[in-house]
C-alpha cells in the first residue's frame, strides 16, 4: 500500500514538472526533421522502422507564425513527397497548434524538450473518443509521438 501512494506521488509530482515546462516561441522556430515516430501501447513505446526516406519529413516553424509541414511517404529510391501543408502555429500551454483559422485546427500537438536537444510532439486528445466498435476506439484514442531534431 505504502509503495503504490509513494509510486502515485511520484507520478504526480513527474507530471506536474512536466507540465509546468513553459513554452517559448524562440525555443520552437526553426526547422525539425524527423528523427522517430511512433506510438504507445500503454506506457510502452513502439517505434515505427521508418527509413532514410521517410525520414525526411519534417516541420518549418517560422516566426511569422506560418508552419510548413513536409510529408514524404516511400522508401528509399522511390521517395514520393507530398504537396508541403502551410499553416498557422500557435503556442497554447504546453502545446502547439498548426490551424488553419480558429475552427479549423489540423493538428495539435504536446511538446516536451529532451535532454538531447531534440523535441518530442505527443497526440493531444483532449477528450477520449467513444465508439461501440472497441478496436476503433482504441486506435482513435492512440497516443503517437514524433522526435524532432533542429537542424537550423
Amino acid at each position: 500500500m505504502m509503495r503504490m501512494i509513494f509510486s502515485t506521488a511520484f507520478i504526480l509530482a513527474f507530471s506536474s514538472l512536466v507540465s509546468a515546462q513553459k513554452l517559448k516561441k524562440e525555443d520552437v522556430l526553426g526547422f525539425w526533421k524527423l528523427k522517430e515516430s511512433g506510438f504507445y501501447e500503454g506506457k510502452t513505446k513502439v517505434k515505427k522502422d521508418f527509413d532514410n526516406c521517410r525520414l525526411m519529413r519534417n516541420y518549418t516553424l517560422r516566426e511569422d507564425g506560418f508552419a510548413v509541414y513536409n510529408y514524404v511517404e516511400g522508401s528509399v529510391g522511390d521517395c514520393m513527397p507530398s504537396e508541403p501543408r502551410l499553416s498557422f502555429w500557435r503556442i497554447v500551454d504546453n502545446r502547439i497548434q498548426f490551424f488553419v483559422d480558429d475552427k479549423n485546427i489540423l493538428e495539435e500537438v504536446m511538446v516536451t524538450f529532451n535532454k538531447d536537444k531534440t523535441m518530442l510532439f505527443s497526440s493531444y486528445i483532449p477528450i477520449p473518443a467513444k465508439n461501440s466498435d472497441a478496436k476503433l476506439e482504441a486506435i482513435l484514442n492512440t497516443i503517437h509521438y514524433s522526435i524532432l531534431e533542429k537542424q537550423y
